[in-house]
């Protein structure tokens, strides 16, 4: 049988949808999408012709694979696959890579025939449509193409996905997006525990999702260049509730703010100019966290951005150290006037392990001129080591969880359950973190 032959045996997308209604409810099925990404470019370059060889070719080995219960062709590009068996996605996902990559590795075509790959595993217990598991699986087709790799659309694929949609209608100037709120995170002397600041945290409570970790939010901001609006949107929110902070006692307010933010956006650098005067003549200490999330790029510009806030009278703070992700070549090389070191140090197999690394982290900050923080302080033993060591603050739900505040002293969003500040209330875990405790 010809491949002609053979991409005509192929379902149709009405098929697969009644395979899905008829199927799904009585047990779970594994459902891969296959999205030939590069066809239009193919068609362009290389005529149309090849473009339709191409396309017959991959119908043709898709409708050949073997262990499925459907194979369908939902458009010119874009394939389906049902597999026989639920219990392994990740081979039968590579069992669909390798329609693509044998053609590829055959030389048939003069190019290489890019793809995009999602999957699936429904769920009989849910009532979803249909339509329901063709939208997850086009989200784990997206992901995929912007990863490189394929995707199984888990919750957090979906999740991540909307965020990603939302975020992406954003443009300059645009408002706070509906539910995103700021939390505090006290920041307390190691030896006294005597609370000296508040570390600003980011929130979102996602219409129709519920709370959104910053994990994912930040990150995918991040991607689409947009952090710089969350950045700036945080600022505001400082700006208009410090005054409640300052009643409250304590030292100094720390940000977290991307190297994107600190290269580029000169409406953050004016909020700053804006509210530096007025955080001072309150004695309080505006902090910048630099977060290591950005990647970056332009050593100059960033030593230049930072040496800049601290002209304007802000201070530094390096966050998330002895995570690995930036070298200590970098960080030593910027103004730094705190280092965070990361809770994961705590976390070690053995408590000397745990005491060696916090030393090693103290022995830094020396060299940098910088006092130290211990973030994610959860246990009285955690306080000890971090006394040992001799850090010079501490961080963590051992002294409280984030308050959430507004500018009257009560909670931020929601009329109903109004607290006072002082009450902590639970958060997702910060970006970097998998508990938020400092």
């Amino acid at each position: 049988m010809t491949d002609k032959e053979n991409a005509t045996s192929l379902a149709t997308n009405e098929d697969l949808v009644e395979t899905i209604r008829k199927l799904s409810p009585e047990r779970d099925l594994l459902m891969v999408m296959m999205l030939i990404t590069n066809a239009p470019i193919i068609n362009v370059q290389f005529g149309h012709d090849h473009g339709e060889s191409v396309l017959e070719t991959v119908a043709a080995r898709v409708a050949g694979l073997r262990h499925t219960l459907l194979a369908a062709r939902i458009s010119p590009v874009l394939f389906c696959v049902i597999a026989e068996d639920v219990s392994n996605p990740t081979r039968f996902l590579k069992t669909v890579q390798e329609v693509v990559a044998d053609i590829n590795s055959s030389g048939r075509f003069r190019f290489i025939i890019e793809a995009s790959i999602g999957a699936v595993v429904t769920d009989h217990r849910t009532i979803n449509e249909p339509v329901d598991w063709i939208a997850r699986l086009n989200l784990a087709v997206l992901k995929s193409t912007r990863t490189g790799n394929a995707e199984i659309a888990d919750d957090k694929v979906a999740e991540s996905e909307v965020v990603r949609q939302r975020l992406s209608r954003l443009s300059p100037g645009a408002a706070v997006p509906e539910g995103m709120y700021w939390v505090f995170q006290p920041i307390n002397a190691a030896e006294t525990g005597a609370v000296v600041g508040y570390e600003t945290l980011c929130r979102w409570d996602v219409p129709g999702l519920g709370e959104v970790s910053p994990d994912i939010f930040i990150q995918i901001a991040e991607d689409l260049n947009l952090v710089q609006l969350i950045d700036f949107w945080t600022i505001a929110a400082v700006e208009r509730l410090y005054p409640e902070l300052v009643r409250l006692g304590g030292q100094m307010i720390t940000v977290n703010v991307s190297a994107q933010t600190l290269g580029n956006d000169h409406e953050f650098f004016s909020a700053v100019d804006r509210i530096l005067p007025r955080i001072r003549d309150a004695h309080f200490s505006l902090v910048f966290e630099l977060t290591e999330t950005s990647i970056i790029k332009n050593q100059i510009d960033l030593n230049a951005s930072l040496n800049s806030l601290r002209k304007r009278g802000a201070k530094i703070a390096i966050d998330d150290f002895g995570t690995g992700q930036t070298s200590l070549s970098i960080i030593s090389s910027l103004p730094t006037d705190f280092v965070k070191l990361d809770g994961s140090l705590l976390q070690a197999e053995r408590p000397d392990l745990s005491r060696g690394l916090l030393e090693l982290g103290m022995k830094f900050a020396s060299l940098v001129g910088a006092k130290v923080i211990v973030e994610k302080v959860e246990t009285e033993v955690d306080l000890g080591l971090a006394r040992e060591v001799g850090a010079d603050f501490v961080q963590g739900w051992l002294f409280g969880k984030p308050i959430e505040i507004d500018g009257r002293g009560t909670k931020t969003r929601g009329a109903a359950g109004a607290h006072t500040v002082n009450k902590p209330v639970s958060a997702p875990p910060k970006v970097g973190q998998s508990e938020e405790s400092g």
